[in-house]
């Protein structure tokens, strides 16, 4: 017993130390390219019909996840921010692409917002930037006037202003076609070609100035698969440009002489989906007698908000408000009610918590279902088919058809191997691991199993 007592600070230390994430051993010039593409689910990746040579390639060379798990809402800007954030948007409160502040009316472009207003906590770009770690980023949402990153080029045409910034004047300088970045915004059929220029932007910088991080984010196969649906030719098409401009930026690793310490980590922010029916609950509003003591708020098209108005009694009106969830629970078409204490599970803040939250009570159709707004009333609650599908996402993050792609290549990866399902949540730590430091207070995970196992 003597000799336990001796050695148990001993095995306590070597405990603890087995618990703590691995740190992977960087090499202080190694480098992470961060390519999210918009609206690339899983799904995709098993579709052999795809033309996607770049990232067969990375998988035969390194790890592909069966698929990872978004947030919800599965929409672009609050999962690009758990992306570099590890947390869910009940904690960097990116709730939207477009938010409504309940109290004043107003309908915020998140994007538009500078950094310092748009997340609410510690970003990669942050603890990179802490670390010494140089960052560039090629629309990248939410990283307007952001001190952390060195070289920017943000989404959509530049400003007067944003012209004047570092990142466009070099490659102005460098003689490259920048301006055509935002000619080609305007023609959809373009979005792929624009895709690519930027890639090579990016991979000008790399070949000149490489910097140990870079985030860029492919946008015309969203773009795309909205207008015509994930199964076109267009959409098709549009998945193919994405691979070439991957394998612009993996060209450019290889110019610059940096492939040996270089990941490519290929994620996404959400998969995609058809809608073929819709659903109206407005009437089970009069119904119940609750015309003036509830409100709905369609969000997304599978999300309605029900927000008790001034006039609710709990007492008066508790057992109307429970018989309107029990009927609309009971509809073809409807997945689930959300109630109060079921926010936090959804990642999410409750009403009381955030002024951007619609209502204290959430009702989610199913995937094939969106809800149709009558604000009258005096519609059928039957479930219909839509003139015309809706092609998108910001459906539950644990359905299949949400799910996004991920790959991970290259330095620090190990290699031919398939890993089961992870989270978008995990994306930022694992950078953070390969990159040499941590990220603290996450809610997600190092990858440890698609990490090289270090020599014996």
């Amino acid at each position: 017993m003597a000799i336990i007592r001796r050695l148990f600070p001993y095995i306590c230390a070597v405990v603890l130390l087995a618990l703590v994430p691995r740190i992977h051993a960087a090499a202080n010039d190694n480098f992470v390219i961060l390519i999210s593409v918009d609206g690339a689910p899983a799904y995709h990746l098993r579709n052999e019909e795809l033309l996607l040579p770049n990232m067969r390639e990375l998988i035969r060379n390194g790890v592909w996840s069966e698929g990872s798990q978004t947030v919800f809402p599965s929409m672009t800007l609050p999962s690009h921010t758990t992306l570099i954030t590890g947390v869910s948007p009940r904690v960097h409160r990116t709730l939207g692409n477009r938010v409504k502040n309940r109290k004043t009316g107003e309908v915020i472009n998140v994007d538009r917002l500078p950094r310092a207003e748009s997340i609410q906590t510690t970003t990669l770009f942050d603890a990179a930037k802490r670390n010494g770690i140089s960052i560039a980023t090629f629309r990248w949402p939410q990283t307007k006037g952001d001190p952390s990153v060195d070289f920017n080029i943000l989404l959509g045409a530049p400003t007067e202003e944003e012209r004047k910034e570092p990142a466009w004047v070099f490659l102005q300088q460098q003689g490259f076609p920048i301006d055509m970045y935002a000619t080609w915004e305007k023609d959809i059929a373009l979005r792929g070609a624009k895709d690519v220029l930027l890639a090579e932007a990016a991979a000008h910088l790399i070949r000149k100035n490489p910097h140990r991080l870079t985030a860029f984010r492919v946008v015309a196969q969203d773009s795309v698969q909205h207008a015509f649906g994930t199964g076109h030719y267009m959409s098709k098409a549009a998945v193919t440009s994405t691979d070439a401009a991957i394998g612009v930026l993996r060209k450019a690793v290889r110019d610059a002489g940096i492939e040996d310490r270089t990941t490519f980590i290929v994620a996404a922010d959400h998969g995609f989906t058809s809608v073929t029916h819709s659903i109206n609950i407005h009437p089970l509003v009069k119904q119940h007698g609750l015309q003036d003591r509830i409100k709905l708020y369609e969000s997304g098209g599978w999300i309605t908000y029900v927000e008790l108005q001034p006039s609710f009694d709990a007492k008066r009106d508790g057992a109307a408000l429970n018989a309107f969830f029990a009927a609309a629970q009971a509809l073809e078409g409807i997945e689930r009610v959300v109630k109060p204490e079921g926010f936090h599970g959804l990642g999410l803040p409750r009403y009381e918590e955030d002024e951007h939250i619609l209502g204290q009570y959430m009702i989610i159709s199913d995937i094939d279902t969106h809800f149709r707004r009558d604000l009258d009333g005096s519609g059928s609650t039957a479930r219909e088919l839509m003139k015309e599908p809706y092609h998108g996402h910001g459906y539950l993050p644990t359905h299949p058809l949400m799910r996004p792609w991920l790959v991970l290549s290259g330095y620090g990866i190990a290699k031919g191997k398939k890993i089961g399902h992870v989270r978008n949540h995990d994306v930022a730590p694992t950078i953070a691991n390969l990159l040499g430091f941590q990220m603290k207070d996450v809610e997600g995970r190092v990858i440890e199993e698609a990490l090289q196992a270090p020599p014996q």
